[in-house]
């Protein structure tokens, strides 16, 4: 009742009609001229007033990028009166965009104050200006329906395949394993070192290395490799648990490098040992779930004899970056190579293999921009073309590559696997 009396009233009288004439708007330093109007709204999320789409649309233009709430660009919106205010609620009207930008001023001319809200407090604003940037970003959780009806896939995959007989473990793959756990241990081991002098390393990673700790005992009990239909599963808990400390360590070292000036040796080793753990994960392939050791030589092997060419033979497979020397098909044994990197699931990719990848499409000259972006495996499969501006490919051609090469890897094995996930 009170918005029908208010908004009638409102209606009647247009209160601040010709507010342009008492303000002037400034996005990202730069004067923007304004149409006669009676607000202003300021979103740096889809809905406004209830739910209403008050933007109009979820799709980027040529005019627009499509809006979303993480990528820290506030859009701005004209409000002409009542009947507009109800009118957005059941259409999406795109007349009233006025800029997407990341810093707002709103100044207030005049002697008399406006009426400003956020977030449903209201009060009156006097002469002055009004500065709205975006501060920070924090985690929140929400129901994913979708990623619910995935895991549950992927729960009941992995139920089924232990049913099925795993091969046990070769001798060269046990000592690949044991290569494998010492280069963990090693970092597992410094970072306890670091822990005592650095209290971020404490707050941030311990608790992460504590864990992949306990994985190797029970991989390990009593120092030696536990033998059984359980050994499959332990490890591949151990080896998802030991990337995620890799991913964990590499991006401390890469945003809070300021906090080794001190022991810049610390840093180094620290780097040191993330490479050496990454280079023995390159023996890591995962398959239905399972994770299985190989050395290079034996991998290359595997792919070339997928193709059914040989060794020597031509390559048919379509994969982006394959080099022409035996990549073959991707079957659910074998998995695609680009250049030294093994593509058999690009989820579990850090920085690290997002920089390769790029190189064996020839887009290297990006790499310190995805990897300033922490843009590992997940985010690289669902990279849209605004995503690569923000990135710095402004280059139609680059755009155009880089998504057809996510959509390569996407459609093929991985792409297989992807689906279960």
């Amino acid at each position: 009742m009170w918005y029908g009396v208010l908004g009638g009233k409102e209606l009647l009288h247009q209160t601040y009609k010709n507010l342009e004439q008492r303000i002037q708007l400034e996005c990202d330093g730069k004067r923007i001229p304004l149409p006669s109007l009676q607000g202003i709204v300021v979103l740096n999320i889809n809905s406004y007033g209830g739910g209403s789409n008050f933007w109009g649309g979820t799709k980027e233009d040529d005019v627009f990028v499509a809006p979303a709430f993480d990528d820290k660009i506030l859009e701005v919106v004209a409000v002409y009166g009542t009947v507009q205010m109800a009118a957005s609620r059941v259409i999406n009207l795109q007349h009233h965009r006025i800029a997407q930008c990341r810093s707002v001023k709103i100044i207030i001319k005049g002697v008399e104050g406006v009426p400003v809200q956020v977030d449903g407090e209201a009060w009156i604003q006097p002469p002055g200006y009004i500065c709205i940037i975006h501060k920070n970003q924090t985690q929140v959780l929400c129901r994913n329906k979708q990623s619910e009806s995935s895991a549950k896939l992927l729960h009941d995959k992995r139920n089924s395949n232990r049913s099925m007989p795993l091969s046990p473990l070769t001798d060269e793959e046990v000592q690949l394993i044991s290569n494998f756990t010492e280069a963990v241990l090693s970092l597992i081991r410094s970072i306890k070192v670091a822990a005592l002098s650095i209290s971020k390393i404490e707050e941030d990673i311990l608790h992460v290395a504590l864990q992949v700790a306990n994985h190797i005992e029970k991989l390990y009990p009593s120092g030696k490799l536990i033998e059984g239909a359980v050994t499959r599963q332990i490890l591949t808990e151990f080896v998802f648990a030991a990337r995620h400390l890799l991913q964990d360590v590499s991006t401390f070292l890469r945003e809070k490098n300021d906090v080794f000036q001190a022991d810049c040796d610390l840093e180094d080793k620290l780097t040191s040992l993330c490479q050496q753990m990454e280079k023995e994960l390159r023996n890591c392939t995962e398959n239905q779930g399972w994770v299985f050791f190989h050395s290079e030589e034996a991998k290359s092997k595997a792919v070339s004899t997928s193709s059914g060419q040989g060794s020597s033979g031509a390559c048919n497979c379509s994969n982006t970056g394959c080099d022409g020397s035996g990549c073959g098909t991707p079957t659910e044994t074998a998995s695609c190579v680009f250049g030294d990197l093994p593509a058999s699931s690009v989820l579990t990719w850090g920085t690290y293999e997002v920089a390769l990848w790029l190189e064996s499409i020839q887009m290297a000259e990006y790499k310190d921009n995805f990897i300033s972006h922490d843009v590992q495996g997940p985010e690289l499969l669902h990279l849209e073309r605004r995503d690569l501006k923000e990135l710095g490919v402004t280059k139609v051609g680059h755009i155009k590559r880089i998504l057809q090469a996510v959509k390569d890897i996407s459609t093929h094995s991985i792409g297989r696997k992807l689906a279960m996930l």
